[in-house]
């Protein structure tokens, strides 16, 4: 993790509040653990906590518990720094070089007060802005566009200070990647501007050129991010960033109401989920999560055992199954990174377009029709969906075993 310090970091407007936006997001997070930053997948860090190098979960509580306390009461740096630095010395963990236990087993990568801070500067931006989005999003009606606002002293980096004052609508996909924060001590914000707005400043609304680009991932290797033209320029996200923590917040929201309805009575699951993907905003959300989990699982080339929930049967055919002496166990549709490989193996001469794979939650959503396939040995639907020029099919099987392991991580499960 870069350490860098490029002078003090302006968080006045998150230093001395209670945003109750950013609190619950914090809170929402589960636990990443890896040993080096770049092999967390950028989205993961918008729902989950982790901290490149440390291997033990009590450490991470540890520094998760001190970051809580301060957000909870507008604490600062310094305050974050007299809870936890003398429980991380007194376990071993302050210092410099690697972390062993008393057997030799490697626990990770000890923590200075320098990169402490950076700790402290990502995840109060993360939380605070994750915040401010929730908000922005509920008063899109009123304020629909969003301006980037950088602090322009001698300390902004470049990049940042050629993006002060960009505005595009807040459903403008440039918001998908480019809300801050975007770096490792970047200061930038974005303000909600209503059309009056707009108008009384002589405001520009921008629709730059979205294009993908190789960047460096790691010491060997590189990945496929977004990026925009700019003014000539060519901006990308620093690595390990490029991900919009509300957005990641409000996919992980979703992924839990999904999770739970896949065990819940299929009615009324079926009902939940139909009432919450019916919400745009929440099902742009998963819907954003659902592609960049393509986009990774066609990345690897293999099944790593991870899934997502992508939507659920309505309650009308729930209704006919039961009719047919099929009682289905679960009304939730997932999809699986072995589904999805095996899926595009066996339709190798009618490729399903890449538009059904970044949309799929919405043509789960709404089919143009649903089918009893009697031809499978085991009971199965086809879905059959309008797509842009023409017509696709997905087989969804009813209640098949799998394992696979939850979205936030952890160990397989049936």
């Amino acid at each position: 993790m870069p350490t860098a310090n490029p002078g003090n970091v302006n968080l006045e407007y998150a230093i001395g509040l209670k945003p109750e936006e950013a609190i619950r997001y914090f809170e929402s997070k589960g636990y990443v653990i890896d040993f080096n930053w770049h092999d967390v997948d950028a989205r993961a860090h918008a729902t989950s906590f982790t901290v490149a190098g440390i291997l033990k979960q009590n450490i991470l509580t540890d520094i998760n518990s001190a970051f809580k306390k301060r957000l909870d009461d507008g604490g600062t740096q310094r305050q974050f720094d007299q809870q936890l630095l003398p429980v991380l010395a007194q376990k071993g963990w302050l210092g410099t070089g690697l972390k062993a236990d008393e057997d030799g087993v490697l626990e990770g990568k000890k923590l200075t007060p320098r990169r402490l801070r950076t700790i402290f500067e990502t995840n109060m931006q993360a939380a605070y802005n994750a915040g401010r989005y929730e908000e922005q999003l509920a008063n899109a009606d009123f304020r629909p566009y969003l301006q980037r606002v950088g602090i322009m002293d001698t300390h902004i980096r470049p990049s940042h200070a050629a993006l002060h004052g960009y505005t595009a609508r807040i459903d403008d996909p440039v918001w998908q990647f480019m809300y801050p924060p975007d770096g490792y001590h970047c200061r930038c914000r974005v303000r909600a501007l209503s059309q009056a707005d707009v108008d009384k400043r002589g405001v520009t609304i921008q629709h730059s050129e979205i294009v993908e680009v190789e960047q460096a991932w790691g010491p060997n290797d590189s990945r496929r991010v977004s990026a925009i033209k700019w003014n000539g320029q060519l901006y990308t996200p620093d690595a390990g960033f490029g991900h919009n923590t509300g957005q990641g917040y409000l996919a992980a929201l979703g992924q839990r109401l999904l999770e739970r309805s896949a065990v819940a009575e299929p009615q009324l699951a079926s009902l939940a989920v139909r009432q919450t993907l019916g919400n745009e905003t929440l099902l742009n959300a998963v819907s954003t999560d659902v592609n960049a989990f393509v986009n990774n699982t066609l990345l690897n080339k293999q099944a790593l055992g991870q899934l997502r929930h992508v939507g659920a049967l309505p309650p009308q055919v729930v209704d006919r199954l039961s009719d047919k002496g099929m009682a289905v166990e679960s009304a939730v549709i997932t999809l699986t990174d072995e589904n999805l490989l095996h899926a595009l193996r066996d339709s190798k001469d009618a490729q399903l377009p890449e538009s059904l794979w970044q949309r799929l939650p919405e043509f789960i959503l709404n089919p143009r029709a649903i089918l009893y396939n009697t031809q499978k040995a085991d009971a199965a639907l086809t879905y059959v969906l309008d797509l842009p020029d023409t017509f696709g099919k997905l087989v969804v099987f009813i209640d098949r075993e799998l394992k696979a392991r939850p979205p936030g991580g952890g160990k397989k499960s049936g």
